[in-house]
């Protein structure tokens, strides 16, 4: 198969799979190049009007556009965060240039958190700079590890899950805390050895607004068991 069988079948497969911002992305790429073989070019040209005409189809059906989901994202905070949410479900590959102006401009912190940790799923090979509080964070996604997939994370969550095995109310306030901490943190992530620690954090927070003082010392015990197995 040559490399034009290749792509053909990779943009096709991108179609038939819905991924319209994959095949767009393909499709720029090679009508770009400076040489192409004039069947090869006609049947790009026809895949790019087919892609058009799906992208239509599913603004007709009510689908918001990237571009309006971009505009959204320079809006108060909760449009920066509903358009954040939308996106995580975009192929952000033909943003990244939008993204990483935004990101840039000490953004809303619960939606940069969205979307660099989609970012990272998506394994996105470029260099961002996320200006948090005034900080600056360098970071490329591809070396970013998703909440979902850190081992402080998922550790921690086990610790909480055993904590409250009979409160589980506090245990779903908890889990809430943790996840919410962990994005926040991101690009940075927690490490096995962290975890005792962020689980400790999140549990006496729910504890204390919830004004179960008994709780304490149960949790500190839990805590010092935890640390002594880390």
């Amino acid at each position: 198969m040559s490399y034009y069988d290749e792509i053909l079948t990779e943009i096709n497969a991108a179609i038939e799979a819905g991924d319209l911002d994959e095949a767009a992305f393909l499709l720029k790429k090679e009508l770009s190049m400076p040489y192409i073989p004039s069947e090869t070019e006609a049947t790009l040209t026809a895949l790019e009007k087919e892609v058009r005409r799906r992208r239509a189809e599913k603004q007709e059906r009510g689908e918001v556009s990237v571009e309006k989901l971009l505009n959204r994202l320079k809006g108060k905070p909760q449009s920066q965060l509903s358009a954040a949410a939308a996106l995580c479900g975009r192929n952000l590959r033909m943003i990244t240039a939008e993204l990483q102006d935004w990101l840039a401009k000490d953004p809303v912190p619960e939606a940069a958190a969205l979307l660099i940790d989609a970012l990272a799923e998506q394994e996105i090979a470029e260099e961002f700079t996320y200006v948090k509080n005034g900080i600056e964070y360098s970071f490329s996604p591809d070396e970013v590890i998703p909440v979902a997939r850190s081992k402080g994370f998922r550790y921690a969550l086990e610790l909480l899950e055993d904590w409250f095995v009979k409160d589980p109310a506090l245990f779903e306030m908890a889990k809430s805390q943790l996840v919410r901490t962990c994005y926040l943190a991101l690009p940075l992530s927690y490490e096995d050895a962290e975890a005792p620690e962020l689980a400790k954090q999140c549990a006496m927070k729910v504890i204390e607004a919830m004004g179960i003082a008994e709780k304490k010392r149960e949790i500190e015990s839990a805590y010092r068991t935890a640390c002594m197995r880390s």
